[in-house]
């Protein structure tokens, strides 16, 4: 029983599924079609040789890491992973990274001249001269293309060094690079009063570069009077030149603000200083004494103050005291409790009770009567009521 045919999508996938297995290749060919959609950043470009052409794509998150500028007809060496694109069946190589094909023979020459100059001691740290930490006549060996020698220039002004800074132009990449560059330095060791001398150039590839891996330009920075600062390319890069100068600065910029610490740092200690002197200066001090007076002045009133309000109060009670206890207040109290005395009497005495409507019953002795039964019959008896006596008979 045979079995179903494939369809179109599952070749195609079949297909990509072998070549994943495959996993990341290496190639050489030579760029043709070159492209770099700005958009995105990806590169879009094909390999070929004497009969074949392959499509290439390399994504923007890895092509950032290129250290050359690609263009048609390079020689190039490429690690990718072949895909299949299943919608349009197309093949593509998925570049992860990429360099100049004469980049392996540069290298490897590079790790011979390093190991050669290295056994003579042309490296060696007891070789290095410390840089003067503030140089006032520097020398710049570079190209006076591009920006390399305007963004130096620009970090010095705005690090606000306080010196004079002298081009010497050199060509820094070719095969009269080494040359241009010897040269250069006999001219800068030649500026009157110079103290600092720095060699170098912007980012490239390593075939950019080579120029400063001469034995005979690396012998000469080594052999330089003067201190010298190489700066050659970018963080990542390294030179021959590097290892047989004083100090390696990562970039040209870099430089520059190695030159302008000295003064800065110099700058800052005087700031100190000058901080210092004024806090300890007769003025200062002067300064200090009268704001010691004043807070001194302001404690003093603020306790003579606190001490008169209290006099003023113990003063206050003291004179309350003796007015309560002064005859003419003890004489007001007796009077008061007199008027009160006599209002009290008035109310409970017989006076009062006849303003209620009540009478005194007298006989005619004149002896009060209490009691209905002690009267008896015609006999006379006197009455006295508020407003006046009456007279009467008892029934």
């Amino acid at each position: 029983m045979s079995s179903a045919p494939l369809t179109v999508t599952e070749l195609a996938q079949i297909l990509k599924g072998t070549l994943q297995k495959v996993g990341v290749l290496e190639l050489t060919g030579e760029i043709t079609g070159y492209k770099v959609y700005a958009a995105s950043g990806h590169h879009y470009f094909s390999v070929k040789d004497a009969e074949s052409i392959l499509p290439c794509v390399q994504y923007g998150y890895t092509a950032k890491f290129l250290k050359f500028t690609p263009k048609e007809g390079d020689k190039v060496i490429l690690k990718a992973k072949a895909d299949v694109y299943h919608k349009t069946g197309k093949l593509s190589l998925i570049v992860e990274s990429m360099k100049l094909a004469g980049e392996g023979d540069l290298y490897r020459k590079y790790k011979e001249l390093e190991a050669k100059l290295q056994s003579e001691g042309l490296f060696d740290d007891n070789l290095k001269r410390p840089l003067p930490p503030y140089p006032k006549v520097v020398a710049f060996v570079t190209s006076e293309q591009g920006a390399v020698w305007h963004d130096f220039t620009e970090i010095l002004k705005t690090r606000l060094w306080k010196g004079t800074a002298w081009l010497v132009p050199v060509r820094v990449q070719g095969d009269t690079c080494p040359g241009s560059v010897i040269h250069g330095l006999k001219r800068a060791e030649e500026i009157p009063g110079i103290d600092l001398i720095v060699v170098g150039r912007g980012g490239g590839s390593m075939e950019d570069l080579w120029g400063f891996n001469d034995e005979r330009l690396v012998r000469a920075v080594r052999a330089c009077k003067i201190p010298v600062i190489s700066a050659v390319g970018h963080q990542t890069d390294f030179t021959l030149c590097d290892f047989a100068a004083d100090r390696r600065a990562e970039t040209p910029t870099a430089a520059a603000e190695l030159i302008a610490s000295g003064q800065n740092q110099l700058r800052q200690q005087l700031a100190t200083l000058r901080l210092k002197l004024e806090q300890h200066s007769p003025a200062a001090k002067l300064l200090s004494y009268h704001q010691d007076l004043e807070l001194c002045r302001e404690r003093l009133s603020s306790a003579v103050a606190e001490a008169i309000s209290d006099r003023k109060h113990t003063l206050s009670e003291l004179r309350s005291e003796l007015h309560r206890l002064s005859p003419q207040s003890t004489l007001r109290v007796a009077r008061e409790r007199l008027t009160q005395l006599e209002k009290r009497l008035n109310s409970t005495g017989f006076n009062s009770v006849l303003a209620r409507g009540y009478s005194i019953v007298r006989d005619e002795a004149g002896h009060v009567v209490s009691s209905h039964k002690k009267v008896t019959k015609g006999q006379r008896l006197r009455l006295k009521f508020k407003d006046g006596d009456a007279e009467a008979t008892g029934n």
